[in-house]
């Protein structure tokens, strides 16, 4: 396979060489939810690991894992899109995770967007911090160039419009976050 040059080139290559299933780490723990199942760390093996930066040393940046379970044979992709997994430090999985990581820089970064949507960065916001919110469960979301949804997003309220929000704004207390029509705003947000 020749060496991905974004992001949703790596899925796509992934996904075609069997990588079918679709991993998540909810509560510090690895699930396979595609079958709705809790994986041991013991029984994976990270087979391949890239670190798609914006820009040279940036600062969020997207990390997609290329993941088999020995035990029970199936392959899957983790996609830590919004570079939150090291943030929660230490963690199991995440030392287990971080064994193999190839950094390159996303072809999408030459252009400021991100999987499709408008770019903000961290001095955009500062600029006008009350402009932003990030909403959480919206029906109306864009489509994922991952085949899947979006779980949440960034919004720019005098453009109404949706953006994709630094990793750093995610972390700012003064981004609002609104959960579609009052749900609860989940805790790892």
């Amino acid at each position: 396979m020749t060496s991905p040059t974004s992001i949703v080139d790596t899925v796509r290559n992934y996904t075609g060489l069997g990588y079918t299933h679709d991993f998540r780490v909810e509560d510090g723990v690895l699930h396979d939810v595609t079958v709705n199942r809790e994986v041991a760390l013991g029984d994976i093996h990270v087979d391949a690991s890239y670190r798609f930066e914006i820009l040279p040393g940036a600062s969020d940046a997207s990390n997609p894992y290329a993941i088999s379970d020995r035990k029970h044979g199936t392959k899957g992709l983790l996609i830590d899109a919004f570079d939150l997994l090291e943030e929660l430090g230490g963690a199991p999985h995440t030392l287990h995770l971080g064994e193999v990581r190839e950094v390159r820089r996303d072809n999408e970064s030459e252009v400021p967007t991100r999987f499709g949507v408008r770019k903000v960065s961290k001095a955009d916001f500062e600029a006008d911090p009350d402009r932003y919110v990030l909403r959480i469960g919206f029906p109306d979301f864009p489509e994922c160039p991952f085949g899947d949804s979006f779980s949440m997003l960034g919004f720019d309220t005098a453009e109404q419009s949706y953006v994709w929000l630094a990793t750093k704004i995610l972390r700012d207390e003064r981004l609002i976050r609104l959960p579609y029509q009052s749900g609860d705003v989940p805790d790892n947000v």
